[in-house]
């Protein structure tokens, strides 16, 4: 990217540059630990952090100009540095996002949902990958100022495919208006992230505000036709409309199964029947690879030709990654995160691939974070999921061992970790499912 700050002056005349200066702007930043030369700084807030104690280091580092909120702008005015004063810092990372970006040519394909957003991610570019070159990223970069730094890189590529998260209310309508997408999918409403927004009722609003913007804007929608809370969605849509799932009126899916080579599914679009298998675990998978499908779809690629493609995805790590541990041990590590809906396919693929005559099968789980008010009745959930498996041992690490109710109580990941260091090839094999929330740790067993 390359604007000048007299193009930002020019279109945002609301917003007072003082200390001004045409520069260049050749793209945007929030850590200073990162800064690089020609970069607009956005000094963001966290919990126990404020950007703006740290425009001085910002300059210091190379930035040209920084944005700055009217309340700290007297500490800054003297720094002889352009500064773009805003009443907010959202408001103005809203509107200079916009700016900075207006001239990218590239279709934005925008991805939400509760669970799959990554994965349906990766799925789409290695789709599109085989057409052209596309815009994304490999990290877990969801949110505004983070899809700003991946906007930022952009080199004349032909797709952009960006994830949109959330931890707050109207944080997706937020996103969508800085970034202006040209379409999207809504993957499934779950209770991640519902402790911080009050309830699934509301993370249901905030995925939906991409619909609202891609139906204000008469842009295209991909939407999951299975889930309960996204079916009211197509009375309401008017434009340019792809549906996917069992139900789903353009690409209905007929079936799925998942052994140890990956998930095959079977799927008819327009009165065809076509069958694809990946390299990744679990039914649930084929939502994923139909939504990826249906975008690429819109985006003018047959589906003969994304089948093909998604045959050599493979996934990455902390997916129900299948990794061999000496003689006889294989450990599944699902640990990248957790909710209700992960948890349950990560249990019943596990269950699945792993025959009970044929595996020692252990399972290691820990707490799913975030659920707010439903959480012990989510825990208590999955306990009797797991208890109906008849699985060989269980252990627990987390606060919500009580609402889980089976098996045994580890302190932490590091007594997981024994456990599994322990095992031995016996007169079965051994089979280890790790899945918890991120903080519980239990990725590090494989690392």
């Amino acid at each position: 990217m390359n604007i000048r700050l007299s193009e930002i002056k020019e279109k945002l005349p609301e917003f007072e540059i003082i200390n001004f200066e045409d520069v260049e702007i050749t793209g945007v930043n929030y850590d200073t630990r990162s800064i690089e030369g020609g970069e607009i700084f956005f000094p963001l807030k966290g919990e126990n952090f404020d950007g703006h104690d740290y425009i001085t280091q910002a300059f210091e580092g190379g930035a040209v100009v920084s944005m700055c909120d009217s309340e700290h702008v007297g500490s800054v005015c003297d720094l002889g540095k352009p500064i773009i004063v805003v009443d907010s810092i959202e408001e103005g990372l809203e509107k200079i996002v916009n700016i900075l970006f207006s001239d990218i040519s590239a279709p934005i394909v925008a991805i939400t949902g509760s669970t799959g957003k990554t994965t349906t991610r990766d799925m789409l570019v290695t789709i599109l990958g085989e057409k052209g070159s596309v815009l994304s990223t490999d990290t877990n970069l969801n949110t505004l100022w983070g899809n700003a730094k991946i906007l930022s890189e952009y080199d004349g590529h032909e797709y952009i495919v960006l994830e949109l998260g959330m931890d707050r209310l109207g944080e997706i309508g937020w996103a969508c208006r800085a970034l202006a997408p040209d379409l999207g999918v809504i993957l499934n409403i779950g209770y991640v992230h519902a402790e911080n927004v009050g309830g699934i009722e509301n993370v249901f609003k905030t995925k939906k505000d991409l619909a609202d913007y891609l139906h204000r804007t008469g842009k295209p929608l991909v939407l999951n036709s299975d889930d309960e809370w996204l079916q009211g969605i197509e009375n309401d849509y008017s434009y340019q409309f792809l549906t996917y799932g069992y139900g789903g009126k353009d690409f209905r899916l007929i079936d799925s199964k998942v052994s140890r080579s990956g998930t095959t599914f079977v799927f008819v679009y327009m009165e065809k029947e076509y069958e694809c298998t990946i390299g990744v675990y679990g039914k649930e998978m084929a939502y994923n690879a139909l939504a990826a499908i249906a975008l690429a779809n819109l985006l003018g690629i047959e589906v003969e030709r994304s089948i093909p493609a998604l045959s050599s995805y493979k996934g990455f790590s902390g997916r129900f990654e299948v990794r061999e541990f000496g003689k006889g041990v294989t450990v599944v590590n699902d640990a990248y995160n957790a909710n209700p809906t992960s948890m349950r396919m990560a249990i019943d693929t596990f269950d699945e691939i792993f025959d009970g005559e044929k595996y020692e099968r252990i399972v290691i789980l820990g707490d799913m974070k975030e659920l707010g008010e439903v959480s012990d009745e989510q825990h208590r959930l999955i306990g009797e999921l797991v208890n109906s498996k008849n699985f060989n041992k269980v252990f627990y690490i987390g606060d919500s061992f009580d609402q889980f109710g089976v098996g045994k109580r580890l302190k932490n990941w590091q007594e997981a970790k024994e456990v599994v260091g322990s095992l031995t090839r016996g007169q079965r094999e051994s089979a280890v499912l790790l899945k918890a929330s991120h903080s519980i740790g239990l990725y590090n067993i494989v690392e």
